[in-house]
């Protein structure tokens, strides 16, 4: 017979391995997806990706679908970057894993060759008499995305909401500062904790100034003087 203390190590250990089965079992393994910014892809600008797999992935690797871009086609980051050099269409994949396994998204995205004139739509503010176009991509903490919609304010300034007309959720305006330090200026400010990616285009130069916040972050406000230092006179 085995003494009690020897019957009682073993049920403890029993309990102990039965419960780290039942964790192991219960795991999931990542449902990978992602969000990419600015929506317009044009040719030589950067394009951010941001991660909104679910399950907690702990590691990510992501083809870009740009073998022409040798070492820079993948990234093991978790929020990457891609710069497309020429028009096309590209299927982006991202491999999402943790200690459960692996899931695989895919999207394609089309790459135009240059910026056209702004237009403005629901979703995008034409500011300085049209030469600036401005779009808001949002992800929240429990990965809901989209694109802000567009109201006007001036010439230079509008805002964005994302889920109600009437919750105001980023303001933002592109200055002439030609006069002070050669320069156009964005400023932005928000009243969200979201990961925000505010996407400014000088269309008459094809220049692009993107401003991010992190999500869960209370929104860090935009006061760059030095947005577009090429775009004056």
């Amino acid at each position: 017979m085995r003494p009690p203390w020897l019957q009682i190590a073993l049920l403890s250990t029993c309990l102990s391995v039965g419960f780290l089965a039942a964790t192991v079992s219960r795991a999931q393994a990542p449902s990978a997806a992602f969000f990419a910014q600015p929506t317009f892809v044009v040719a030589g600008h950067t394009e951010s990706f941001l991660d909104t797999s679910s399950n907690n992935p702990t590691s990510w690797l992501w083809n870009f679908g740009d073998p022409s871009s040798g070492a820079a086609n993948t990234s093991t980051l978790q929020n990457p970057t891609h710069v497309f050099a020429t028009a096309g269409d590209y299927t982006v994949t991202l491999t999402a894993t943790n200690a459960a396994g692996s899931d695989v998204f895919q999207d394609t995205l089309t790459v135009a060759p240059g910026v056209p004139s702004c237009v403005p739509n629901a979703t995008t503010l034409c500011l300085s008499g049209g030469r600036f176009s401005v779009t808001v991509g949002w992800v929240t903490t429990n990965l809901q995305a989209g694109q802000g919609n567009a109201v006007g304010l001036t010439d230079n300034s509008g805002y964005f909401w994302f889920f109600d007309p009437t919750n105001v959720e980023i303001v933002t305006k592109v200055l002439n500062g030609c006069a002070y330090n050669n320069a156009y200026w964005v400023f932005s400010a928000g009243l969200t904790n979201a990961a925000v990616f505010v996407t400014v285009v000088d269309t008459s130069l094809d220049i692009q100034y993107i401003g991010y916040n992190p999500m869960g972050v209370a929104f860090q406000p935009i006061q760059d003087t030095n947005a577009f230092p090429a775009s004056c006179p």
